[in-house]
């Protein structure tokens, strides 16, 4: 479907691809790795110095329920300032096509194995001790090799990433997503899912078994099998912001907005409870107030999956719990209402130009 069934169109593909081939040392890496099949990532090109500022596993003890290998990355714990410190993009890109390159391998010996085709699942974990968004204004502006690699895989290794699962993703991912997506090629942002902390565990499990899963995500793996470096979540790190609401009564939270901030937000309401929430957007003009209901109001129980929102113009983004039907009990809420302002973006474009 990417070349619209033309024939000419995947054969120029195909041969631009050979050509990369032959000068970025993907061949190279190949041969390497097929003379050396017991190769792990830590002896890849300057693999050592990347597993050091960015933990992360690849294999091992961690395959799917398919018998793939699969890939844990942990990026809100990355060290992304120090890294770059170490090492050049050209480095970076280097022990990237080692590692396209043997998860390629890995995707082929399934296929001979099962005479299926099939991509592998990537997880890449946003628990973040400083908070996501303090990660990110810290490390975003680092991203450009991000950029070049996506568009490396996309590319040249289009069939090796089936999903790729953001997992304890606090509300204001959906805020950072909206700012990279216009970085990655389409059918990169296609394979995202955002899964939120309460549902990680339910959406790994689907598709790892339990002891292919390392604690930190919800399995019964030994943490040191997979990443040795990554603290376990306490029930203490869900996120948020807590608020209770009093039988009968409402509250609301709000925060401002200048044209072109990006505000993500989200709620949950614990102990099996329900409120009614809605989201608008208020602005004045010509001393008149005009209100853009973004959430309809709805009794939302279990985890809401958050959503972003980009600001047309200067206004206020409010956040409604409604607990005026309920006469007998009070209702905890945990909310996050996060932002990213519009020089945020415009930083992180330059950076790309």
């Amino acid at each position: 479907s990417r070349h619209e069934l033309s024939v000419e169109r995947a054969r120029e593909t195909i041969l631009r691809t050979a050509e990369w081939r032959r000068g970025s040392g993907s061949l190279e890496a190949r041969l390497k790795l097929l003379a050396e099949p017991d190769m792990r990532f830590c002896d890849f090109p300057f693999g050592a110095e990347v597993l050091k500022y960015f933990p992360q596993c690849e294999g091992g003890a961690a395959v799917d329920k398919r018998g793939i290998p699969y890939a844990i990355r942990c990026l809100g714990i990355a060290d992304a300032s120090s890294l770059f410190g170490k090492l050049s993009e050209e480095n970076l890109l280097q022990c990237q096509i080692y590692l396209a390159e043997w998860r390629l391998i890995q995707l082929e010996a399934h296929a001979l194995r099962s005479g299926q085709l099939a991509g592998m699942t990537i997880v890449q974990d946003m628990f973040s001790p400083e908070g996501i968004l303090a990660m990110w204004r810290k490390h975003g502006s680092k991203s450009g090799v991000m950029h070049k690699v996506a568009g490396m895989m996309d590319q040249h290794y289009p069939g090796v990433m089936e999903t790729v699962l953001l997992v304890n993703a606090p509300w204001a991912m959906h805020a950072i997503v909206q700012i990279v997506k216009p970085l990655l090629p389409e059918r990169i942002v296609k394979k995202l899912q955002l899964v939120p902390a309460a549902q990680t565990q339910a959406r790994l499990l689907d598709l790892i078994d339990a002891q292919s899963l390392p604690q930190f995500l919800g399995g019964e793996g030994e943490d040191a099998d997979f990443v040795a470096n990554r603290a376990a979540m306490t029930a203490g790190d869900v996120g948020g912001t807590e608020l209770t609401i009093a039988a009968g009564k409402k509250d609301e939270r709000g925060i401002w907005l200048n044209q072109g901030d990006i505000a993500a937000y989200g709620c949950n309401v614990g102990a099996g409870m329900d409120i009614m929430f809605s989201c608008r957007f208020e602005t004045e003009e010509g001393g008149e107030m005009h209100v853009e209901q973004l959430h309809a109001p709805a009794r939302i129980q279990q985890e809401d999956s958050g959503a972003s929102f980009v600001a047309p113009k200067r206004g206020r983004l409010v956040l409604l719990f409604d607990n005026s039907y309920s006469w007998v009990n009070s209702k905890t809420v945990r909310y996050e209402l996060s932002q990213l302002a519009g020089e945020d973006s415009a930083a992180l474009g330059a950076c790309e130009q």
